[in-house]
């Protein structure tokens, strides 16, 4: 019967929804070990979203454990995007074991207006960045070369948020010549500090005395021509 207890309980799909929600599983590997309780519809799989697909399959099981499962999610504070996540799931897309658009769904999946943003916090800066901003303002545009230099950033190690952020928002070619040109201003003394400023903390989300790389700044000033270089090591270009 329905209602009979299963072998599996809801701390199994509340385990396995957590594992994707923070991104320590794919959807595909989400929907591999689906498949071994319950045959799923390729037209299920390719239609809906993996929690969904997940409380779809916890139902089947028993009918109680949805509550089960939205009960103990909305009480946790484990769900959000991990660095480690965003490293499994660039290595899952980069050997084309998922697909750019699996990616970006799994990225942004706390963007969505059913999502609880109370719920969700980044004590990572760096993940923060990258999956409510960078994702969402180049869908579609990224490279498999910039994918790859995502990887590389948060790989770094040691792992620093401050410096990984600075270098996701120079991924994209047109921050790289703000860059130059809002660094290169200061350190020819056409801009004062307050007014690099501006640029620091309406780009990175941080002022001279907090920017990671300022000392190397004040160690060209007058010296423009090192700026590409300061570029390079900011943007963790090898």
């Amino acid at each position: 019967m329905k209602n009979e207890m299963s072998p599996v309980t809801s701390v199994y799909f509340v385990t396995l929804l957590k594992a994707y929600l923070r991104g320590t599983k794919t959807k595909k590997e989400v929907v591999d070990e689906l498949q071994q309780i319950t045959p799923l519809s390729m037209e299920q799989v390719a239609e809906m979203e993996v929690s969904r697909l997940l409380y779809a399959t916890a139902n089947k099981l028993n009918e109680h454990f949805y509550q089960e499962i939205v009960t103990t999610l909305s009480q946790s504070a484990d769900t959000t995007p991990t660095r480690e996540g965003i490293i499994h799931q660039l290595q899952a897309l980069i050997n084309e074991q998922i697909t750019i658009s699996e990616f970006y769904q799994w990225a942004t999946w706390h963007n969505t207006p059913e999502s609880d943003d109370e719920s969700v916090f980044f004590n990572d800066i760096a993940v923060d960045y990258f999956c409510t901003q960078l994702m969402p303002a180049t869908k579609g545009l990224l490279t498999l070369a910039q994918y790859q230099q995502v990887l590389k950033i948060f790989q770094a190690n040691p792992p620093n948020s401050m410096r990984d952020k600075v270098a996701l928002v120079l991924l994209p070619e047109n921050e790289k010549q703000r860059f130059l040109f809002y660094l290169g201003d200061y350190i020819q003394g056409h801009s004062s500090a307050e007014q690099l400023d501006v640029y620091l903390l309406h780009k990175f989300g941080m002022d001279h005395q907090s920017f990671p790389y300022m000392a190397d700044l004040s160690a060209i000033t007058h010296n423009p021509g090192k700026l590409p270089s300061l570029l390079k090591l900011a943007a963790m270009i090898s």
